[in-house]
């Protein structure tokens, strides 16, 4: 019996010594953790959600990245900061990164989150606009950046656009609420979210089936970083899909986070809920149905591109090879 302490002794000196070099191979590990910035394009909302439920579940930890987003804003140009060096990856709506490519940008398309943009022609269910049609004599609020696709949307539907009064918009539709617009263009998950949760019932024409493709949450960097860091953004990739995966499967969970933790303050849960449900049809949609979350589809973006050149926006002869390099995410939903 007396000799059994000491090789009791070593046992547990043994299972103490192994759990210390367990606990330092996880610190290792975790130090080992590769930075990864990306520059919002946005205020930090449910419109990230996929994104922060990879942070909160550890989703880009599990592929070896230390992820941080730095929100954009009204004074923030966000493809400025990435094409600067200042920030890795960033995101935007495809429209501004094909004028940054025509513009010699060296910027890549990575991935999609928004398969279908939420855009659209939104008016009151009371007072409902069904068609391009039914916007001769009728007043809409449409971003100046927009204007050239909003005409070209109205002549191809057969609208004269001189029947049409346009006017600038604003980030908050309540002139739609007020009378002062018959309809008000921009994202059913955010603007109509924001008059939904007022209690007051919509009508929206999606830009997209109308003839007005566009992707949104759009991931881009630049093409020195990609071939440089090859690795690395399949692997920020990875954590990426598996966060967007787990939102879209929580959001409640989802919603309170961003609430609670990560969003800017004055988020609303109801809101921020009440978003994140709309978007998923335009998230798993096209491409991120068929390939997985996140996916690029080519013939899309050249669809995107040549609608650019029609109205004016760009001159030359892209084509999406220019803009988008799918290998980075394909490798990633490998």
């Amino acid at each position: 019996m007396p000799a059994s302490l000491p090789r009791r002794h070593f046992l547990l000196a043994g299972t103490a010594a192994l759990a210390g070099t367990a606990a330092l191979s996880g610190t290792v590990r975790a130090a080992a953790a590769s930075p990864v910035n990306f520059q919002l394009s946005w205020i930090k909302s449910i419109q990230y959600g996929g994104y922060f439920a990879g942070i909160d579940q550890g989703t880009f930890g599990k592929f070896g990245i230390e992820a941080s987003f730095n929100p954009g804003g009204p004074n923030i140009d966000p493809v400025a900061n990435v094409a600067s060096g200042q920030m890795m990856i960033g995101d935007r709506p495809s429209g501004p990164l094909i004028i940054a490519r025509e513009k010699g940008i060296p910027i890549k398309i990575i991935g999609t989150v928004f398969q279908k943009s939420p855009f659209s022609i939104m008016s009151l269910a009371s007072k409902p606009i069904k068609s391009l049609k039914e916007l001769s004599g009728k007043t809409i609020a449409v971003a100046t950046s927009n204007k050239p696709l909003m005409l070209n949307l109205l002549t191809d539907a057969g609208v004269d656009p001189e029947s049409v009064n346009m006017v600038p918009s604003s980030p908050d539709p309540s002139a739609l609420i007020g009378g002062q617009l018959d309809a008000y263009s921009g994202y059913v998950t955010n603007q109509g979210v924001m008059l939904q949760t007022r209690g007051v019932e919509i009508y929206a024409l999606n830009a997209q089936d109308l003839g007005m493709p566009e992707t949104a949450g759009t991931i881009y960097a630049r093409e020195d970083f990609l071939n440089d860091n090859r690795q690395l953004v399949v692997n920020f990739l990875k954590g990426a899909i598996a966060g967007w995966g787990w939102a879209l499967n929580h959001p409640e969970e989802t919603a309170r986070l961003m609430v609670d933790k990560y969003g800017s303050p004055g988020l609303d849960y109801t809101a921020q809920l009440t978003e994140l449900k709309a978007s998923k049809p335009y998230i798993v949609a096209g491409a991120g149905q068929t390939k997985g979350l996140l996916a690029i589809d080519p013939l899309l973006y050249q669809q995107i591109i040549d609608l650019y050149r029609k109205v004016g926006l760009i001159k030359s002869d892209m084509k999406a090879a220019d803009l988008c390099d799918p290998s980075f995410v394909d490798a990633a939903l490998s």
